[in-house]
């Protein structure tokens, strides 16, 4: 039939309001599904640069075998050696997808203020990726403040010869212990005995920066140092802010008495490369008679709080995204269903001058294609509007569970948006099917008596 497109067009014209309504139904829906996709895109970003960046996981951790259960239990057994460690790296840094590596050690043990003692968590880290980290543009842009040290400067910026430490806020708070104010160096000269009964206890250990760490070494010894408080960090989480503990790789080497590292992270540029990169290096690494453990930063058993929550995530925005998606169907539906019941004379007319069933269908159809598709653009541009004023706003929340509030932002991803679209879409034209296959299909005699009834 020719000319279709343009007799779609003015049949649209013939009944502007149902079709305005029907249209923003669609835009408004596609509008709202833009911008929950947005904050899905935006919370699984925040997600998982905790788990690379923050908790300097990377998107790969490789490990000595059986290294991520028991490389904190017995390290001596299940640390990386420095020969180890060095080869991963250099299998590492021959893939181009691989961005930058760094060594990491952890560990536990006691931090005493002078007064109390306390559990602590350590990461001993290396200061040029730590460097690289805070200076990351997915960091800055996706963490904000909390990107900085909420006091005092970063490992990065301070003399390693020092010995210098950061604590978690809330570590810091329980030990009452905070960084030299204006970022300076510390006291030259040791403090003085400390009276942990005088009235002025409180004051002097906030005003003392150093901190004592006591730990078992790799050997079974007790290793010790004597170290200060650089700045304050929030840890991602809460739970992890109570004991956490960031220090120089070497410092840190020196407590447990070992030069060996507990894995070594790789930071990609791409984290969907991932798995091949995975691939690639657990075979180079076999091929050269190394066994490793190598941990991805989405392995459900090695990180449960982001695959459980990138996984509830998708479950929501899916379970809300199917409500829009019925509420629209239903709409189209209603619509179509009206407009066929309303021109049933002008269907029967059409059959009589030659018109084909099919051809009545695509008539129809082409019109539900027309309307979607200048509601689903209205829809686009609502939709990033909305983000981009929600952007601008300047709010800030914090999520459960983690230490600190981040900004709110809505990040529309256009692979998901076209697909939403397409969606939409595709409910559109089977709505507007099942409202007028079964009429077009009726006889032309059916067709034109129930109009003269």
């Amino acid at each position: 039939m020719r000319g279709g497109w343009r007799i779609a067009v003015r049949s649209l014209g013939r009944n502007r309001r149902r079709n305005l309504v029907t249209g923003l139904a669609i835009a408004v829906g596609y509008a709202g599904l833009v911008a929950l996709g947005g904050y899905g895109t935006r919370v699984e970003r925040m997600l998982r640069m905790g788990v690379v960046y923050a908790q300097r996981n990377g998107h790969l951790a490789v490990y000595a075998p059986g290294g991520f259960e028991r490389g904190e239990s017995k390290p001596a057994a299940h640390a990386l050696a420095p020969g180890q460690a060095a080869r991963i790296e250099a299998a590492l840094r021959d893939d181009p997808r691989v961005e930058f590596t760094g060594r990491y050690l952890v560990g536990g043990g006691i931090a005493g203020n002078g007064c109390r003692s306390f559990p602590f968590r350590a990461t001993g880290v290396d200061l040029e990726a730590e460097r690289r980290i805070f200076s990351h543009p997915e960091v800055l842009a996706v963490a904000g403040a909390l990107a900085r040290p909420r006091e005092g400067r970063l490992l990065g910026e301070v003399d390693p010869a020092s010995a210098p430490v950061m604590l978690g806020v809330r570590l810091a708070r329980a030990m009452g212990k905070a960084p030299p104010p204006g970022g300076a160096a510390p006291p030259a000269a040791p403090p003085e005995p400390l009276d942990c009964e005088a009235p002025d206890a409180l004051a002097r250990i906030r005003n003392d920066p150093f901190v004592q760490l006591a730990a078992r070494t790799h050997d079974g010894a007790f290793g010790a140092a004597d170290v200060w408080v650089a700045g304050l960090f929030q840890a991602f989480t809460t739970e992890v802010d109570k004991s956490a503990v960031t220090a120089g790789l070497e410092l840190l080497q020196r407590v447990y008495d070992t030069d060996r590292v507990t894995y070594v992270a790789a930071f990609l540029r791409d984290h969907r490369a991932a798995p091949q990169v995975a691939a690639r290096l657990e075979a180079a690494l076999a091929a050269e008679g190394l066994r490793v453990e190598i941990r991805r930063y989405d392995d459900p058993e090695a990180y449960p709080y982001y695959a459980g929550s990138v996984g509830f995530l998708g479950a929501l925005v899916g379970f809300i995204g199917l409500l829009v998606a019925g509420v629209v169907s239903l709409s189209v539906l209603n619509a179509m269903t009206l407009a066929v019941l309303e021109r049933t004379r002008e269907l029967g007319t059409l059959r009589a001058l030659g018109f084909t069933r099919s051809e009545l269908l695509r008539m129809l159809l082409r019109e539900a294609t027309i309307l979607s598709g200048a509601a689903l653009c209205a829809g686009l541009a609502l939709g990033l509007a909305a983000c981009a004023a929600v952007n601008a706003a300047g709010l800030e929340f914090e999520p459960p569970g983690v230490g600190g509030k981040i900004p709110l932002r809505l990040t529309p991803d256009l692979a998901v948006s076209v697909a939403l679209g397409a969606a939409l879409a595709a409910l559109t034209l089977a709505a507007t099917w099942v409202a007028v296959r079964r009429r077009t299909r009726a006889e032309v005699a059916l067709l034109l008596s129930e109009v003269t009834a």
